[in-house]
């Protein structure tokens, strides 16, 4: 239950009067700096800028936010008259979409490209996503995971990892860290051993590849002494939690492989089953204030902490095969801690599942880039959730209600501010003279047009053949 889950997560930002839109709150995290190396990348391809502009990317956006609830196979599909799908079709020609899917870009390929950044190409977005999620107001406890941004292509070489754990098992390795809400506070894509995000790994030997993982996205909480970070057997050694304990003041549990026990001696694994479920074995080591412990459910668990030990010991209903029903199992503190805050992480990927934005293109970075869009709009509806309960008793949107009113927003922002639809500023209101059309630049109005009127300075459409609608008389009979 996401409110149980959440309850004592803080208030974030809210309105005077209220909440924010779903755009407004998106807008948080993703600033639209692509419309201008899009029309550069243009130019280098194909000679010639594809003349688009930060309304048109936003519309984009928009349809692609549309897809990933309304799923159609083809994008054909949203426009043919069996399955049309207006909030679609209408928003613009099929063949500018495809324009804009092929030429979409973050980067000037005329930059000289570091050997060291293979993330060269979509380098911009991470970034400013990342300074986003850290400047917001954040809760006291994350977990750190992987996260998949699936792709099946062949053309990002090693950059592809497989997790047979996921579902999604092919695509990009994301490591975050994330809230008890399942709101993202900072990521890296993994790019190889060599390097983590570009930086330099932290120059102490003992500690592997997980440890240096856990320590790049530990670096942007902002204070340490009151937090406490969780983490699984891939991330966990004794080095790693003292390190953070003593450079850093931050607390942290984690499970730990046996290997990684630099010699502590525990109950052994078939002597502790034999024992029955809910038994376990611990060793406190109080000068480095660390507490190991070994516990038996089904199979049996190594957890190491710097902030719970075994004390107090509670209970869980586990199901028992030999008794058929559910019984009570003995439960160290240790273990409920990590049980209740280890699925931060996972929480956020199965929201982005849902409706997850489609991502199919030959430029594998693209696929990282959709998925950046999916955090945007996880982590903007945790907001709206946190502003809207903090006001009082008021209908929370879901999710999926939610992408969809950013999706508007995002196709038609006149909309955010009024009530009934707009196509010029309220300055420009006609007057019921010398309001002429003329053929100007191609731009968007409801479709892609050419006409504007001379003086309000406004793309208005006529349709032609079984278009009926009319933008530019409803527009000056207002």
């Amino acid at each position: 239950d996401f409110e149980q889950q959440s309850a004592a997560t803080p208030t974030y930002f809210m309105a005077p009067d209220g909440i924010f839109s779903p755009l407004t709150y998106f807008s948080k995290f993703f600033d639209n700096l692509i419309a201008d190396q899009t029309n550069l990348y243009s130019c280098q391809l194909i000679g010639g800028s594809i003349n688009t502009n930060i309304s048109e990317i936003k519309a984009f956006i928009g349809i692609k936010l549309f897809m990933g609830v309304v799923k159609m196979p083809t994008m054909e599909d949203y426009r043919a008259s069996d399955t049309i799908y207006d909030k679609i079709a209408d928003v613009m020609p099929i063949k500018r979409f495809k324009c804009l899917s092929r030429m979409l870009h973050f980067q000037n390929n005329l930059v000289p490209e570091s050997r060291e950044d293979r993330l060269v190409k979509i380098r911009p977005v991470i970034d400013q996503m990342r300074k986003k999620c850290s400047q917001i107001e954040s809760e006291n406890q994350f977990s750190i995971d992987e996260m998949m941004a699936p792709y099946k292509g062949r053309k990002a070489g090693s950059l592809r990892q497989y997790l047979p754990a996921k579902h999604k098992k092919l695509g990009f390795k994301i490591f975050v860290r994330a809230g008890v809400s399942g709101f993202v506070y900072d990521f890296f894509v993994y790019t190889g051993k060599p390097t983590i995000d570009g930086a330099t790994q932290i120059p102490l030997k003992e500690l592997g590849l997980g440890d240096n993982v856990v320590l790049h996205l530990c670096k942007t909480i902002r204070n340490p002494p009151d937090c406490v970070v969780y983490f699984d057997n891939f991330f966990t050694s004794l080095s790693l939690l003292t390190y953070l304990k003593d450079s850093m003041g931050l607390r942290s549990l984690g499970t730990i492989r046996k290997n990684r026990l630099m010699g502590c001696k525990l109950e052994d694994d078939r002597e502790l089953l034999k024992r029955g479920r809910g038994s376990f074995d611990y060793r406190v080591d109080n000068d480095a204030q660390l507490a190991i412990v070994k516990w038996a459910d089904s199979k049996t668990v190594t957890l190491v902490s710097t902030c719970a030990s075994v004390m107090p010991v509670g209970e869980v209903k586990h199901f028992s095969k030999k008794k058929g029903r559910q019984i009570s199992v003995p439960c160290p503190q240790i273990v409920a801690e990590y049980n209740h805050h280890m699925g931060d992480v996972d929480l956020a990927d199965i929201r982005i599942a849902l409706y997850r934005t489609p991502a199919k293109s030959h430029r594998w970075y693209l696929c990282i880039f959709w998925q950046l869009i999916d955090i945007a709009v996880n982590n903007a509806w945790l907001l709206y959730w946190h502003d809207a309960k903090a006001i009082g008793p008021v209908k929370l949107k879901k999710l999926k209600a939610f992408s969809l009113d950013v999706a508007k927003g995002l196709i038609y922002p006149e909309k955010q501010k009024r009530s009934r639809p707009s196509l010029g500023n309220e300055s420009d209101a006609p007057d019921g003279n010398s309001h002429y059309p003329i053929l100007s630049v191609k731009g968007r109005c409801r479709t892609q047009t050419s006409i504007m009127c001379e003086k309000c300075n406004v793309r208005l459409c006529i349709g032609t053949g079984q278009n009926t609608r009319n933008c530019f008389r409803s527009f000056h009979l207002r």
